[in-house]
Order: structure tokens, then sequence, then C-alpha cells
């Protein structure tokens, strides 16, 4: 019979009688063990290598997503199996002073996210009808008996390139001074295509939640039809664990 280790998902404040029913991987309980006044969110999982698959992605964040409703939790990446409880109390002591900093530092907040796109066909035809430098660059090299050299195309897509990111800039200001009074910390997110105009994570205390929701509001119309909003949360503090645990 394989022997059982310890799925890690997160470390949170000490609690007594913390138990969240068969929601972990596998369905097995989920539990807390604890050192001090800190403690590990675990379930019982064989000691083998775990596959990054849905069926066990799912309930990973899903135990997170669910702890983090009640309490302050330092998320783990997928994929932390220890050996026994042994070795995760082992851990906690290591690690003891610098994991009760951080959530300390993270008491009672959570992260929102919020991503707004161009909301637009083609952005390179976009750029071009509101930018008349692109637009004579474009038409200049493009309108000439011989065609463009590989220079002239890389220029323009530099230029392009440049414009878009002035855009996003002066974008990414207007969201950041309407949203100010309700976040506590920010992190831009390198945009995942073309399209994405902002990729941002919020920090807020947990409270902040409706006033944070109106503010996305408020910021939305500030913006044309050619763009869309797109913000979720609440979740654990992803972006903002600033925590390198010893082995």
């Amino acid at each position: 019979m394989q022997e059982n280790g310890k799925y890690l998902y997160g470390i949170v404040g000490a609690v007594d009688g913390l138990d969240f029913g068969k929601i972990g991987i596998a369905e097995e309980e989920v539990y807390a063990i604890r050192y001090g006044d800190i403690a590990a969110v675990v379930s019982d999982h064989p000691l083998c290598k775990i596959q990054p698959l849905r069926q066990n992605l799912k309930p990973h964040h899903e135990v997170i997503k669910e702890v983090n409703k009640g309490y302050t939790i330092i998320p783990m990446t997928f994929g932390h199996i220890a050996k026994d409880t042994d070795d995760i109390l082992q851990v906690l002591k290591n690690n003891f002073s610098i994991i009760f900093q951080e959530l300390k530092r993270l008491e009672n907040k959570v992260e929102m996210g919020l991503r707004i796109f161009w909301d637009v066909d083609n952005v390179f035809e976009y750029f071009l009808k509101k930018d008349r430098e692109l637009e004579n660059y474009r038409d200049r090299i493009f309108g000439k008996a011989s065609k463009p050299t590989d220079d002239e195309k890389l220029e323009l897509g530099m230029l392009f390139g440049q414009k878009v990111n002035e855009e996003r800039e002066q974008h990414t200001n207007k969201v950041l001074k309407a949203l100010r009074h309700c976040i506590v910390d920010v992190r831009i997110n390198k945009p995942s295509d073309e399209k994405m105009m902002l990729n941002a994570a919020f920090l807020l205390e947990r409270d902040k939640g409706k006033e944070y929701e109106e503010g996305v509001y408020r910021v939305a119309n500030l913006f044309d039809g050619h763009f869309t909003f797109d913000y979720n949360g609440p979740w654990a503090p992803y972006n903002f664990i600033e925590l390198r645990l010893r082995a």
C-alpha cells in the first residue's frame, strides 16, 4: 500500500478545529497542522509526483479560494507534498518568523484582478484610424512603386508598438488615479496578448470590496465603446506574496 504524505495548499494564522470537509485533491479531507501561531492547510495524498491535470488543479485552487473566504492565507504553488506531519512542522518552524510577518502584512487583505481589452477586430487598424503619424508612415512605405524593405516594415512595427505602449501607459494612469483611494498596492502584469490594454492585480482591505467595485464602474465610464472590462476576485493575494520558504 502506497504511503500517504501531506499535500500543502497554503499557510494561515493559527486556528483551532479548521476543517473544510472533503474538498481537497481526490476529495480528501482538508485540515490544518498547527505550529504556534501559524498553521498549514493540508490534505492527505500519496507520496508520488502529482500531475498538473484539471482534476488536480481545480481542487487545489478551490481549497485556497474557500479558505480565503474566512482567513488570510499565503497560497502555495501547485504540487507541494511533504512526507508527513513532522516535515510540515519542520517547515513551519524553520520559517516561522517570516511567515508570521507576511501573514501580518497581508492580514484581512484580498486580491482583485482587473483586465481591460481593446474591443476591436484589429488593433493595428484601430490605431491607424486614430494616429496620423502611424497612418502616414504606413501609406508612405506601402504607397511607393517598390515593396517595403524589411527595415521599413520593422520600423512600422516599432512605431505601432510605441503607440500601443503610450496608450497603455496613459489609460493605466487613469485607472490608478481613479482607484487609488480604495487600494493598498498594485501589480501591473505583462499583457498576455495584443488586445489586452491592462492586466492588473490590486491589493485591498477585505471590507473595501464594494468600494472597489463602484470605483471600477466609475473608471469604465471614462472609456468609450472600444474597450471592455473584466474584473474578478476576491482572491488570495497571489501577486503580493513576498516570501521564500526554506525547505
